[in-house]
C-alpha cells in the first residue's frame, strides 16, 4: 500500500509542472494597443488614422469583456464633392469652402464572441463605443488668375482658378471649431500573427452629428449634412501583452 501511495505521489510530482502551466495558460488574457488607417463612404481611400486599445475588465458567460478606448482623426467630405482640372495643371474641388476634420475620442466595451486560442488564429468581437466629436473647419485656399495671393474659395468671385493651396496651406489660420457627438457599432476581426504582434480589421458603422451644420461646400453648390452615417473599415497593427485573470467570475486584474 505504501509503495502504491509513494508511486502515485511521484507521478503527481512529475506531472505537476504541466498541470500548473496549463492552469496558468487558461487563466491569462491579453490587452492590445494598436495603430491603423481608416476609410469610409464620407472620406477618401485613406480617410484618417486611429489609435485603439482593448483591456480585459471582466468575464461574461465565459467570454472576456474588454474596455475599449480609441481616438480617431478623419477628414470628412460632402458626398457631392467632385474635382476638375483648373486648366493650368492642378485639380480643385468645385464649390469647396472648408475641409472638415473630426477628432473622435471614444469609450466603450468590446465583447468577445470567438476568442483566439493556440489552435485558432482568428478572434471575433463586437464593439459598442461613443464619445464627443471635435470638428475643425479649415479654409480651402485657391488662387485666382488676377491675384497672386491664396484666399478661401468664394462663390461670388467669378475669376478663373489657377492654383490650389493644399491641405496645409496657411497652417491653422482661419480654422473654426464645431463640436458634436458620435457613436459606433462594429465587428472586430483579430488575426494572430507572430509572437506579440497583432493585426486586425474593424468593420462597422458610425453615426456622427454636429451641433451646427458644417460648411464644407458653398450653399450655392450643395447642402451640407449635419449628421454623417458612415460605413467604415479600419486596418490596424499593434502589440499585445499578457494580463492575468483574477477570477473568471468576478473580473480581471
Amino acid at each position: 500500500m505504501l509503495k502504491k501511495i509513494l508511486t502515485s505521489l511521484w507521478i503527481i510530482t512529475l506531472a505537476w509542472p504541466s498541470f500548473a502551466q496549463k492552469e496558468e495558460e487558461e487563466s491569462i488574457d491579453t490587452k492590445t494597443l494598436a495603430f491603423g488607417a481608416t476609410t469610409s463612404n464620407f472620406t477618401s481611400l485613406i480617410g484618417g488614422v486611429v489609435v485603439r486599445s482593448s483591456t480585459p475588465v471582466s468575464v461574461r458567460k465565459n467570454k472576456t469583456v474588454y474596455r475599449y478606448l480609441a481616438i480617431e482623426a478623419v477628414n470628412l467630405k460632402n458626398p457631392r464633392e467632385y474635382s476638375r482640372f483648373t486648366g493650368f495643371g492642378p485639380k480643385f474641388t468645385i464649390g469647396k469652402r472648408n475641409y472638415l476634420f473630426s477628432v473622435r475620442p471614444e469609450y466603450g466595451r468590446e465583447y468577445a464572441v470567438f476568442q483566439k486560442t493556440r489552435d485558432s488564429n482568428i478572434g471575433l468581437s463586437l464593439i459598442f463605443a461613443a464619445g464627443p466629436s471635435l470638428g475643425f473647419l479649415k479654409p480651402y485656399y485657391v488662387r485666382y488668375e488676377d491675384n497672386n495671393a491664396f484666399v478661401q474659395f468664394d462663390p461670388n468671385i467669378k475669376g478663373n482658378i489657377v492654383g490650389v493651396g493644399g491641405i496645409l496651406k496657411n497652417g491653422f489660420r482661419g480654422m473654426k471649431f464645431t463640436p458634436g457627438l458620435h457613436a459606433k457599432i462594429a465587428a472586430n476581426i483579430d488575426i494572430n500573427t507572430f509572437n506579440d504582434n497583432v493585426t486586425g480589421l474593424e468593420i462597422g458603422t458610425t453615426v456622427e452629428s454636429f451641433f451646427k451644420k458644417p460648411e464644407i461646400l458653398a450653399s450655392t453648390f450643395s447642402d451640407n449634412p449635419q449628421t454623417f452615417v458612415s460605413v467604415y473599415l479600419t486596418l490596424y497593427f499593434g502589440n499585445k501583452s499578457i494580463v492575468k485573470k483574477k477570477d473568471a467570475g468576478n473580473g480581471i486584474d
